[in-house]
């Protein structure tokens, strides 16, 4: 479930702070709050106090005891009297139309939680396309610092690769213009390029040209959606680390009270 105010949000930090784990979906929530407001509707009056006043009087025994089993959900068989249906907004919920949206829903923010992930695999796929020393800096960068990262890569990494990106991005539609066509045609700029594999080549087909460049658009356009995501959840300036370590999060809950629950759910 994905929690799209601030307020679930604390609260579901709250509780995860606390050693809970089990998480309402959105389905169970909407579900619960019709729920109670039936019942209101249903009980909360005058008359409603009588009729469970009576229920309850009926299911006790000779001793006045509540008989076992008799609860008020199945005295008043409420749980068998109220149809879907009636449940306006559960009942939205759960339709065919309703339910594929909130798929489509779910997929875009799994897309946009791990776009970073994303971008380590354009930088891979920029490497494989150009096979040359131009896109040798991102295999480093990713299996030589962000993948070592235990959390995820601080902006300045972000920048960086912005900026490499964009350079690099600029340099290979410079160099598939028209007036360098010759230039790079030459014999002996070819041999140089054959030892040095620089990863410079001139298509004169568009589609191999936009194929050619499509890895760096990617990787701005998913870096963009990316610092957008990371400044939507505050995580842009400062990581998970700088906030609070994981030894810090378990001290919190021990100094909270709640010893036993931290060593069960010990991170």
């Amino acid at each position: 479930m994905f929690k799209n105010t601030k307020a679930d949000l604390e609260e579901l930090v709250r509780k995860h702070a606390k050693g809970e784990v089990a998480v309402p979906t959105e389905l169970e929530k909407i579900m619960l709050e019709e729920a109670e407001e039936l019942i209101r509707h249903k009980y909360d009056h005058k008359a409603g106090a009588r009729e469970l006043y009576r229920l309850l009087q009926a299911a006790k025994d000779k001793d006045g005891r509540t008989k076992r089993g008799k609860n008020l959900l199945v005295l008043t068989n409420f749980d068998k009297k109220i149809k879907l249906k009636q449940m306006v907004r559960t009942w939205g919920f759960t339709r065919p139309w309703s339910m594929m949206f909130k798929l489509i829903e779910t997929w875009f923010y799994m897309i946009v939680s791990n776009t970073q992930n994303l971008i380590y695999l354009c930088m891979i796929f920029s490497m494989f396309e150009n096979a040359g020393l131009i896109s040798l800096v991102y295999p480093v960068a990713v299996f030589g610092y962000a993948l070592l990262e235990e959390t995820r890569p601080r902006k300045e990494f972000w920048n960086f690769a912005r900026r490499y990106t964009t350079v690099l991005l600029f340099f290979k539609f410079l160099v598939n213009l028209s007036v360098f066509g010759d230039f790079m045609s030459q014999p002996a700029f070819l041999e140089v390029t054959g030892y040095l594999k620089p990863g410079i080549y001139d298509f004169d087909s568009l589609p191999r040209l936009v194929v050619y460049m499509l890895p760096e658009i990617l990787i701005i356009c998913f870096i963009m959606l990316n610092e957008i995501h990371l400044k939507l959840i505050g995580l842009f300036y400062d990581i998970e680390q700088d906030i609070e370590t994981i030894n810090d999060g378990i001290q919190r809950n021990i100094e909270e009270g709640d010893e036993e629950k931290v060593k069960q759910k010990k991170i």
